[in-house]
């Protein structure tokens, strides 16, 4: 505006000393003269959307005041010439643009010519120019151009519009191919087929070598291989070209149809269908799909079959016909779909995922130490719409629910379920009639088990031991060891045992004492036994019994081991943490007066741990806050520190 300001006081200078001399003196008056430059960018209009914009206005006003009127006095002076811009505009385009690309870009000049004789200025796109007499401004503009038609380039000049037509054509083949049906008499044989190409574009196109004008058709020939009656697809210059062959034999007609391209949601089904007619002149018997059907002469026969969607593909309608005709015939039905995505989520006991296929069932494995326990699950769903939004039956426990799920979204819900280890549950739901189902198999895992220390263990053990013979030197004591009760008890240097035996012998049966102790490599015990007292030294490595004493005498004595307790000898029994199975059978197995004392299985039950002994004894191992008991035959408790 400062460049702009002197030439506009120049041009109001010359423009009042001009109205001055063309004005005959008259009364004292005033005017006004208003000079308005008014520009607008580019406008477009098409059958496509239009774009307009609209930028400030310029607008310069000069005002001037005539001086009294004077007496005639002296001869008129000669009048200066007006000197007045006057602008010619003109928008250069192409009338045309041929193009075989979208989009595009229209390159175009907007020429503005001061042809009057004065200096002006204009007010284009934003920008004031200054324009000379005789001189122009040339103003590039590029206009992008999306789709074809006729587009009107605009501009707003001094007030004024401005405008070019520019007319669009957009060239490019456009191909499509006619189905094909072919009829065959022998399966399986190569067919060639051929395919008519029509060119509904406006540009030549090039298919299998062969050059298809525009609005003009070819023939290409494929040659294929069939198996069966019923669609195939070829491909062709990027179209998908179906070719329909019939099987015929003689006597009957067929035709086969159906859709050949749908869009679905899983769950929905269409049919296909079969049509027979006896063109003979017998009856004649066929089975179709295994159920039979009769056509006397002339007669036909319509048959459908569903065929449920689960996924996008091609899907196969398939019908089997047998007796006079023997063929299979199939449907192909294009299915473009949008799917939903099934996520089933364990979420307690632990946190399982899984994405069941329609259809199908998943497998999850949970571990519990309880062995009644609650399952935590639900579902997720979702879609791969991306502009749609995709409406849901969803069927679960609580029964159906309707969801609207938006691109992006998802819909879900939570179940619980009460179940029992070992076990398999199945937990479901249905979307729009799919099932999507998974199986939840639990299994028992046993507690870890960690005693760092065992202060006393008391226990009695009522498995009975026949035929136990003390042979010395001057006769045999044989018994049967009907039950051992006593307390083991650890102290710093070794263990100390005492206790109750009862037996029974030749006398009947009685019930003795007995008592030892165990440190370092030694132990000795003292049992009184069918009115006998028996003392025994023995080493732990190797087990071994050095001496004994008869009624306090040395004698030359064959004792079983089995007299002497297990725990006596065995470990103290400690674990640094393992699994409670692990820790009960190596705990049974310390009471083993002999092979068949010795745990065979050991099993954790959601309560306790059943250990079987070879007798097929059931012991349960209990495990308790400082404390693990035996209950069964065999009962006992640990005092844990």
């Amino acid at each position: 505006m400062e460049k702009l300001a002197p030439i506009l006081l120049i041009a109001l200078g010359i423009s009042l000393i001009a109205v001055y001399f063309a004005i005959p003196p008259k009364a004292p008056f005033t005017t006004t003269a208003t000079e308005t430059i008014t520009g607008t960018v580019f406008k477009t209009t098409s059958t496509s959307p239009s774009i307009t914009q609209t930028i400030e206005t310029y607008t310069s006003t000069a005002q001037t005041t005539q001086p009294p009127p004077q007496p005639p006095s002296t001869p008129p002076v000669a009048r200066p010439p007006v000197l007045l811009p006057l602008f010619r505009v003109d928008v250069v385009a192409p009338d045309v643009v041929n193009t075989t690309r979208m989009p595009i870009q229209i390159n175009y000049t907007v020429v503005i010519r001061n042809v009057g004789n004065g200096t002006g200025a204009v007010l284009v796109g934003g920008k004031h120019y200054v324009i000379d007499p005789g001189k122009e401004v040339k103003v590039n503009a590029t206009e992008t151009i999306t789709f074809p038609g006729t587009y009107t380039l605009e501009i707003e000049v001094n007030g004024t519009i401005h405008s070019k037509t520019v007319k669009v054509f957009y060239y490019t083949p456009v191909l499509e191919a006619e189905p094909v049906k072919v009829n065959v008499t022998t399966l399986p044989t190569n067919i060639t087929v051929a395919v008519l190409v029509r060119n509904r574009g406006n540009l030549t196109a090039v298919v299998e070598g062969v050059k298809i004008r525009p609005g003009e058709t070819r023939t290409i020939n494929k040659t294929i291989t069939v198996t069966a009656a019923g669609y195939y697809f070829i491909n062709i210059g990027g179209v998908n070209v179906p070719i329909a062959v019939s099987y015929y034999t003689p006597n009957l007609e067929w035709k086969i149809g159906g859709p050949e391209e749908v869009e679905a949601v899983p769950g929905e089904s269409y049919s296909a269908w079969l049509w027979l007619k006896n063109t003979g002149n017998a009856t004649t018997r066929l089975k179709v799909d295994g159920k039979e059907i009769g056509l006397e002469p002339g007669q036909a026969v319509n048959i459908t079959k569903a065929q449920a969607v689960r996924g996008a593909g091609q899907y196969v309608v398939e019908f089997k016909v047998q007796g006079d005709l023997n063929l299979t015939v199939r449907q192909a039905i294009a299915v473009k779909i949008v799917a939903p995505k099934v996520e089933i989520v364990v979420w307690s006991p632990r946190l399982a995922r899984s994405w069941p296929q329609p259809g199908a069932t998943d497998r999850v494995l949970i571990h519990s130490v309880q062995k009644s326990l609650e399952i935590q699950w639900g579902y997720v769903i979702t879609t791969n719409a991306t502009k749609r939004t995709v409406t849901l039956v969803v069927e679960g426990p609580d029964g159906a629910t309707y969801y609207t799920v938006r691109p992006g979204g998802a819909s879900a819900r939570n179940y619980t379920l009460q179940t029992q280890a070992p076990g398999k549950a199945t937990v479901q739901i249905k979307v729009n009639g799919t099932t999507y189902a998974v199986e939840i198999t639990t299994e028992l895992t046993p507690p870890t088990v960690t005693i760092n220390d065992v202060l006393k263990i008391e226990f009695t053990d009522s498995r009975k031991l026949e035929a136990v013979q003390i042979k010395c030197r001057f006769g045999t004591l044989q018994v049967d060891v009907l039950q051992v009760s006593g307390v083991l008890t650890y102290t710093q240097t070794g263990r100390e045992i005492s206790g109750t035996i009862t037996v029974a012998h030749a006398g009947g049966t009685s019930t003795g004492e007995f008592r030892g102790s165990a440190s370092g490599n030694n132990g000795q015990l003292t049992l009184n036994i069918a009115a006998t007292q028996i003392n025994v030294e023995f080493t732990l490595s190797p087990l071994k019994i050095t001496r004994v004493l008869k009624d306090g005498q040395p004698q030359e004595c064959d004792v079983p081991l089995a007299l002497v307790p297990s725990l006596l000898y065995s470990g103290k029994p400690v674990t640094g943490g393992g699994p409670a199975t692990q820790y009960a059978y190596r705990l049974v197995s310390a009471f083993a007066k002999t092979d068949s004392d010795k745990p065979q299985s050991a099993q954790w039950n959601g309560e306790y741990v059943e250990v079987r002994d070879r007798w097929g004894n059931l012991l349960k191992v209990y495990f308790k806050q400082r404390e693990v008991s035996i209950e069964g035959a065999l009962t006992a408790r640990l005092v844990i520190s």
